[in-house]
């Protein structure tokens, strides 16, 4: 549950009841999932001197404040599964 509340940014929770307390942690692991996955993807078409680490990266992603490499690897990754998620895929049976 600590590491939940500090990596997941949880400070403090909204609610009480048990539905309320499970959406929430579940809305902010999802959150770090998408970005985890996103920067794990991007991180692989940056230089090495140009990479940061995952805090700095969904702080930058939160401030809207990427620096143009790691903004255009960023685009470049969702442009690609964008493009997948668009292709028609033929129904077999």
């Amino acid at each position: 549950f600590r590491w939940i509340k500090q990596n997941l940014n949880v400070p403090v929770l909204f609610g009480s009841t048990k539905n309320a307390v499970f959406n929430q942690l579940f809305a902010a692991l999802m959150t770090y999932v998408v970005l985890r996955w996103l920067y794990d993807h991007s991180k692989s078409l940056i230089i090495a001197c140009k990479s940061m680490p995952l805090i700095r990266f969904k702080e930058l992603m939160q401030e809207n404040q990427f620096q143009a490499e790691w903004l255009i690897a960023v685009t470049k990754i969702l442009d690609k599964y964008v493009y997948f998620s668009r292709l028609d895929i033929p129904k077999v049976g």
